[in-house]
């Protein structure tokens, strides 16, 4: 049996097209993180405007030097701040704004910390600090009850198109006690382009590679006619398929840590490791899972790990299925990467429900933790990503039995 697995292992890494597609997954893994590193900024008191891994550093090393716990004083104290400098006139220049000079030394700095009370004091998605003009300082001290009062507020909302039962809400803020006060405040500007927008582009190329090199699993043997050959001996109808099957397994999963791997190296080499273990909250402030930044990492890699395997197991089918390795590559394709083009909220609860469990929106770990989508299962509250991962057991669960049951069962010409 080993030695099967040996050999459909070797079938199919010594491919061109498996070669082709690790080679490009790679290098489309690269030259997207080159654009996550090109397009950041920072300017210097001075008002000299950095770009790229300089702008990197720079930022890290201001927001590094006031690292430490988001402590309501500290809250009040940053707010008391900006007031002082938006309330001297002589702050401002002849067009009644801010003067840049002053801008950049006395709130560039801290503008994380505004963001922050911003969008938990004010309204969330807003960046403009202007909005804090009529935040007080008590707010400021708030900050913790004000942001727990939101996340009931969004369990509580009508009219937003999702109605939460108490059971779910109690789930929610169940969870939301767990959440450590004060925060920790540190650079996460890595860990933030890595959740939003690495983990998504790339993982979606790690699932378009799988299609691409499982399809011929068994197709391949369909077109060249090998099919008449594997099912007419012994042990053809079982062992063989199996190794198949758990090749394919094999040849997946280091996919995976190829392309988890050089997503990781690219992202956190320039922008680096620091505030990895700063609350989730500080990048999606209305998450009620009481996670670290690095244990949302952590599971978003496992999660994405069987949302992957899931796809294998699908296209194992599609294999079985169709007649050639063609046709498997474009079915599948079709299939993993069209439900990213729904938008959130153009269905009505239910296809919203099932599209986050599809393998395009299950990927996108900071879209799955900062989500209020619960899945009622009798007297139990299932959140979405352990709801993620019971999807993905069951599809590979459904689907491989299928796959092997098909090939054997399939007709010789």
């Amino acid at each position: 049996m080993t030695t099967l697995i040996y050999y459909e292992k070797k079938k199919l890494l010594k491919r061109k097209s498996t070669l082709i597609t690790c080679l490009l997954m790679v290098l489309c893994i690269f030259a997207i993180s080159l654009v996550f590193i090109s397009d950041q900024f920072w300017f210097e008191e001075d008002g000299t405007e950095l770009s790229g891994v300089e702008a990197i550093r720079a930022e890290r090393a201001a927001i590094q030097a006031q690292a430490g716990p988001l402590t309501q004083e500290r809250l009040r104290d940053t707010l008391r701040h900006y007031h002082t400098i938006y309330g001297d006139s002589a702050n401002y220049n002849s067009a009644g704004a801010l003067k840049d000079e002053v801008y950049l030394k006395e709130i560039m700095p801290y503008r994380r910390i505004l963001n922050l009370l911003v969008w938990v004091c004010v309204s969330d998605g807003l960046t403009d600090v202007s909005a804090l003009n009529n935040v007080t300082e008590e707010m400021a001290e708030g900050f913790y009850e004000i942001r727990r009062a939101n996340v009931r507020g969004l369990l509580d909302a009508e009219g937003s198109g999702e109605t939460f039962t108490q059971a779910e809400k109690d789930a929610a803020l169940a969870l939301d006690q767990q959440v450590c006060e004060p925060f920790t405040y540190d650079y996460t500007s890595g860990w933030r382009t890595l959740l939003t927008r690495g983990f998504p582009l790339s993982f979606l190329l790690i699932a378009l590679a799988v299609c691409v090199i499982i399809s011929p699993v068994f197709s391949w043997e369909y077109q060249t006619g090998a099919d008449a050959v594997v099912l007419s001996a012994k042990r053809g109808r079982s062992q063989a398929v199996l190794a198949k099957i758990t090749a394919g397994f094999l040849v997946t999963s280091q996919i995976y840590a190829l392309g988890v791997c050089t997503l990781l190296l690219c992202v956190l080499v320039p922008f680096g490791t620091g505030g990895w273990n700063c609350e989730f909250q500080l990048l999606s402030e209305t998450s009620f899972y009481g996670l670290k930044i690095w244990q949302v990492i952590l599971s978003g890699i496992v999660i994405n790990y069987i949302v992957i395997l899931s796809v294998m197991a699908f296209v194992m089918l599609l294999s079985a299925v169709c007649m050639t390795p063609f046709a498997a590559v474009i079915v599948s394709m079709f299939c993993t990467v069209v439900p990213m083009f729904f938008p959130a909220g153009s269905a009505g609860g239910l296809m919203n429900h099932i599209l986050a469990l599809l393998p395009a929106k299950a990927m996108e770990t900071y879209t799955v933790f900062s989500a209020y989508m619960f899945f009622p299962m009798g007297k139990t509250v299932v959140t979405l990503p352990y709801m993620i991962l019971i999807a993905a057991i069951a599809l590979i669960v459904i689907a491989l039995p299928f796959a092997h049951r098909r090939f054997c069962k399939h007709q010789v010409v």
